[in-house]
């Protein structure tokens, strides 16, 4: 077969050159069609089951959702883990499925058999983006002079989000930040029990009152009209006049028994820029196995039209990370090292066989080597990233090129001061003839040390999930540049060799190949003649090896420089919304102190929609860095910035903080369920339990050396103000249990009554007492509720009032309750 092929190429040369032609054009249309990351996605398939329960404690969110959705969920075909997390007003429950599976059928089997699960009313789950721990490719802000939060806010959710969505390949875009609109309904109890309305009439009025209708059509002539009867909310007014009730046989309005005014959701998160202390935040997720070159150039393409035309004078998007960035950085470092690589193979050829011809030849094979390599990645649609495509190692990629060249050249090229001599029939014999015998000589081992190169990486190809993901593409790249070297190696080399054999000046032998001559062959006799201390020395090499081996460092990721550093701050557990934003600047003091910081992005607490399972304690900070050139003397890695921040933050008594970088710390996170290289879960039942236990295992991992940033994760208790209903004292009451708690639940954390619409944007009307009604507990306590008879009675009269304790988070996996340990580890190997 081999020699077919070269003598079909000796005799046929113009047939090797378009071959090669080809391989180089598609090679170059793979290579700008190719999905190119700065890392290998490692994840599993996952899907996100995310419901908000607003207002709803830890342990109320566990029981009544996140435990009835596991029992739904559990069993669903292809399933490897279940695991949940319960916050305040958050659930999310996360499936991770066996290697291989079919991304969209997976949702599709969650979306069935969520249907079942028996949760309260109202609440509604969904699943989270289809996107990947690695999806996040852009971070902007909206920002405008003299704009307020909640109009930016507005903005980023009505016209810039659904413009972003268009853009091909984007999963979803998170809003973050700011104030969300809503219109507030803040009823007066004492006037409301002087007209003998109570909050459900308030309730039920606003929900009905705002509806479109139609009455079908009627025909008039030749014409045809729709009937539409127009009923919905389009501003304050029409909210102020509703009739909730009668007095007297005169109608009572919202406006006789409420205050109507704009406002906003409560906070759920807080994000800040630089100077920016409240600033909104737009985050874009990437859809799964998407090229991140193709949709940012598309997302560029609308932002630039948003900041033309979309938006009003004065407001722009800024972007904050882009992952073109590291992209780009990765190709650069790539072809970088590529470049030096065939660099010092041609250096080589030259020191060694003295010919510029030989050594180009060789040359030629590198690019169609990884152009064989861009087009089988492009085909089988696998994504190149720094991991394969810089193990690519061209001295072991031309072997087989190096092996037939200096072999051609050796027996074909005349040779000046040497004995090298032809017969005479050789020397009348076609060059091609010669060539092709020549070639002939060396073709089957030539393959055959290819084919071994190859078969090292057979292991690698048999590897699953996890590790499969990382170091598949390693082993696809090179072996497909292999073959791609070695079918050129067979086509155009001998055709190449054939051209420069012609007229060409006598060799002269290469003094660096003379001495390493004269130095290997006293070596060689030796061993031919010491077989048993040769064999007695290699021996012990290996046993070397074998005792080296376990004490090599090792690592889960490679590191990767991704020009930003992730700082997760734990706050104590205790600390509001409101607390934790006054100490996000002195934090970001702190943090700047290190020059190599140059804007620093922070977000404190948690996103609306619930993508996001953070405590409202949870301040997480992105700190771009210079480029590495521009570091001071002192700091030559990551580990250097990190040591230096880590001090500076020991200014601020009670906090713990975890440094990570974006891509790792996402990608750790979705491996684990939680952040750190290294994961410690203790599981039981009991809570207080486990969280001794946690602590204790805590305190004992932070005195390893090479353990830091260790952390008990989103455990530990927070205060609770409970509300403990007498049952006794309804009963003298006349109330109903069911009554009592609906007003609480309203009058303290909101109900969403109806909604109002602006043209195309919709807010919600939310029902909820006035902010000093529940400032503190005696203003609680002295919460006036209706009697059927028109009295008010406080709520101190019917239920205990008092402050207490419940779980910050309660995170389960395998349907059992743990508590994790987190870590890294820095100044030492995994």
């Amino acid at each position: 077969m081999l020699e077919k092929l070269l003598q079909f190429s000796l005799t046929n040369r113009l047939s090797a050159f378009v071959l090669a032609a080809l391989l180089a054009g598609f090679g170059f249309y793979a290579y700008k069609n190719l999905t190119i990351e700065a890392f290998p996605d490692p994840t599993d398939t996952q899907v996100q089951v995310i419901t908000v329960f607003p207002g709803q404690p830890t342990e109320e969110v566990e029981r009544r959702v996140s435990l009835p959705l596991e029992r739904a969920l559990n069993g669903t075909p292809g399933v490897t883990r279940l695991r949940s997390i319960s916050l305040f007003g958050l659930s999310t429950v996360t499936l991770t499925f066996q290697d291989g599976a079919d991304t969209l059928i997976a949702r599709q089997q969650v979306v069935e058999r969520m249907a079942n699960a028996d949760l309260p009313d109202g609440v509604r789950p969904g699943l989270g983006p289809l996107a990947t721990p690695i999806g996040e490719i852009y971070r902007y802000t909206l920002e405008g002079r003299d704009v307020d939060p909640m109009t930016l806010r507005t903005l980023q959710d009505w016209v810039v989000r659904p413009k972003l969505l268009q853009a091909a390949g984007v999963a979803d875009v998170v809003s973050y930040g700011g104030l969300v609109r809503e219109i507030h309904v803040q009823p007066d109890p004492a006037r409301m029990a002087d007209l003998g309305i109570g909050l459900t009439d308030v309730f039920a009025a606003l929900k009905k009152a705002s509806a479109n209708a139609t009455g079908g059509y009627v025909e008039r002539g030749e014409e045809m009209f729709v009937i539409r009867s127009v009923g919905i909310f389009k501003g304050i007014e029409d909210l102020q006049r509703v009739r909730v009730g009668f007095h007297k046989g005169v109608p009572v309005a919202v406006r006789d028994v409420a205050t109507v005014s704009e406002g906003y959701t409560p906070r759920q998160g807080i994000v800040t820029r630089d100077d920016n202390e409240d600033a909104v935040e737009g985050i874009v997720l990437m859809r799964r196995g998407e090229n991140p070159t193709v949709v940012l150039e598309g997302l560029r393409k609308l932002i630039h039209d948003l900041d033309e035309r979309g938006l009003p004078k004065g407001v722009a998007i800024h972007a904050f990370y882009d992952r073109t960035e590291l992209v780009d950085t990765t190709i650069r470092t790539v072809f970088h090292n590529l470049a030096e690589g065939a660099g010092l193979v041609v250096l080589v050829l030259l020191v060694f066989l003295l010919s510029l011809r030989a050594a180009l030849i060789v040359a030629a094979v590198i690019p169609l080597s990884l152009a064989a390599s861009f087009a089988y990645l492009h085909s089988r649609g696998m994504s190149a990233n720094l991991l394969s495509m810089g193990a690519v190692d061209f001295g072991i990629i031309v072997d087989g090129a190096v092996i037939l060249v200096e072999h051609l050249f050796h027996k074909l090229a005349p040779h000046a001061h040497s004995d090298h001599t032809e017969t005479a029939s050789d020397a009348h014999e076609p060059l091609a003839a010669r060539v092709f015998t020549a070639a002939r000589e060396v073709a089957r081992p030539t393959l055959f040390s290819l084919l071994i190169i190859i078969a090292a990486y057979l292991p690698i190809f048999s590897l699953q999930r996890v590790e499969g993901r990382i170091f598949s593409p390693l082993a696809n790249t090179v072996a497909s540049a292999l073959v791609g070297a070695l079918l050129m190696s067979f086509t155009l080399v001998p055709v190449l060799c054939l051209f420069a054999l012609r007229r060409m000046k006598p060799l002269r032998e290469s003094p660096v190949l003379v001495w390493a001559q004269r130095l290997y062959e006293p070596v060689l006799r030796g061993a031919m003649n010491n077989v048993g201390a040769v064999i007695l020395l290699a021996t012990m090499s290996l046993g070397a090896t074998a005792v080296l081996l376990p004490r090599l460092g090792s690592e889960f990721l490679p590191a990767l420089n991704e020009g930003a550093i992730w700082v997760t701050i734990g706050l104590p557990r205790n600390v509001s919304v409101s607390k934790g934003r006054e100490l996000t600047p002195r934090i970001k003091h702190l943090l700047h102190r290190t020059p190599e910081a140059t804007e620093i992005i922070t977000q404190l607490g948690r996103p609306e929609d619930g993508s996001d399972t953070k405590l409202p304690s949870n301040l997480e900070m992105m700190i771009k860095l210079r480029p590495l050139k521009e570091w001071r003397p002192g700091m030559k890695t990551l580990d250097d910035i990190v040591a230096e921040m880590t001090h500076n933050l020991q200014e601020v008594p009670g906090i713990e903080y975890n440094f990570s970088q974006p891509i790792r710390d996402n990608v750790n996170e979705n491996i684990s369920g939680q952040q750190g290289q290294v994961a410690l879960k203790i599981y039981g039942d009991d809570l207080d339990r486990l969280q001794a236990a946690a602590e204790k295992a805590a305190m004992t991992i932070s005195q390893v050396p090479g353990a830091a940033d260790v952390g008990v994760v989103k455990a530990g208790e927070m205060p609770q103000l409970a509300v403990r209903v007498d049952r006794g004292a309804l009963a003298r009451y006349d109330l109903d249990l069911a009554d009592v708690q609906d007003y609480i639940e309203t009058a303290m954390g909101g109900h969403i009554a109806s909604e109002i619409w602006e043209g195309e944007r919709r807010f919600d009307v939310t029902v909820r007492l006035p902010a000093a009604t529940r400032e503190d507990v005696e203003s609680i306590r002295r919460i006036m509720i209706p009697l059927d008879s028109g009295q008010l009675i406080p709520l101190a009269a019917v239920a205990d009032v008092s402050m207490g304790t419940g779980r910050a988070a309660i995170t389960r996996e395998g349907g059992r309750r743990y508590i994790g340990v987190r870590m890294n580890v820095r100044n030492r190997d995994l």
